[in-house]
């Protein structure tokens, strides 16, 4: 079975998330693109090889020459364009956040249990081999009982310009909506559990936009933890990294979101320390094998829409515990 997948969207993510990896993915093939201005998706179409093009995506949830598709719109379109795909009886890989906020989330999440579709959040990052050997080294708790959880997603300032969608309130925008998710995920799955937030601060360069968000964070066990994400960091490269500090030691994970361009994994655990480095397969590459694998095979996988629904609820509360709202929808 050969899946037929279309673009939601002729974005400059899908070029990442889809076209790039594409060509190594046995069993999927791309046969559309649609955009809301025709000619920019035949233009696309045509440099990225798919034989239709559509100048609005209702039109290609009614191809039949389309199975599934990557929703590649801002978030504050997710909601409405997820649940079309779903009611089309297309399978459905969202790119993250989920939606814009958490009740466009259960939105999703009601619709996709309702349907007979795969849909997964395209949290990229949960499907490398480097994800599965920091989980490897926590489960065998060499850290002895975990104190703390941190995670940290920076961009220095100028690097996203602020006629970027990422600085728009109505299409989702703010720090912790596009990279903040990504670290609530990774303390998130670190813990296997749920946090509260205890308190957060933001600095918002423009009215409502979190240009960075710093979060503290408390489980049900006693561990505590802290996210932090920016679009105005005062450094001068990308910092991603995961923290795991317990009794026994710490482990420290640099660049878990895209390990494909350099990762490393560094424990300290009573006298010893030991240091890995990971395969440069790209994350991007193994997400949309799982999403085949998850069509064809009906295998599970973890970024599942429940899990996007849970991860949303802490990026609210991260939002509402600043002063800030959560996103609107479109």
């Amino acid at each position: 079975m050969t899946i037929r997948l279309g673009l939601v969207a002729a974005s400059r993510i899908a070029r990442k998330a889809i076209i790039d990896p594409l060509s190594d993915v046995d069993g999927v093939e791309l046969t559309a693109v649609a955009a809301r201005d025709l000619e920019r998706a035949r233009a696309a179409a045509d440099e990225w090889g798919a034989p239709h093009a559509f100048g609005s995506y209702e039109e290609l949830l009614r191809s039949d020459a389309v199975d599934a598709v990557y929703i590649g719109t801002p978030a504050s379109l997710h909601r409405h364009w997820a649940i079309a795909a779903i009611e089309a009886g297309k399978h459905v890989l969202c790119e993250k956040p989920l939606a814009a906020n958490a009740d466009d989330a259960r939105a999703i999440a009601d619709a996709a249990r309702d349907g007979d579709v795969v849909v997964m959040e395209a949290f990229h990052w949960r499907y490398h081999p480097f994800v599965e050997r920091i989980r490897a080294t926590l489960d065998e708790g060499v850290l002895g009982r975990i104190d703390r959880i941190e995670a940290a997603f920076d961009i220095p300032d100028g690097w996203i310009p602020r006629d970027d969608i990422r600085w728009e309130l109505g299409l989702g925008g703010g720090a912790t909506m596009d990279l903040g998710c990504y670290a609530i995920q990774f303390v998130r799955w670190a813990a296997r559990s749920e946090p509260d937030v205890v308190a957060a601060e933001a600095v918002c360069p423009v009215e409502e936009i979190d240009g960075s968000l710093t979060a503290e964070l408390r489980w049900p066990s006693g561990v505590t933890g802290r996210i932090q994400s920016s679009m105005i960091a005062t450094g001068s490269q990308v910092e991603v990294w995961l923290r795991v500090i317990g009794e026994h030691g710490r482990l420290i994970a640099t660049n878990p979101l895209a390990p494909q361009h350099g990762a490393t994994l560094v424990v300290e655990s009573g006298d010893r320390i030991w240091y890995e480095q990971a395969e440069t397969s790209t994350s991007y590459f193994h997400q949309l094998v799982a999403f085949r694998d998850a069509i064809v095979e009906g295998r599970e996988f973890p970024t599942t829409v429940d899990d996007g629904v849970r991860n949303m609820q802490v990026i609210d509360a991260c939002y509402r515990a600043a002063g800030l709202s959560p996103r609107p929808a479109d």
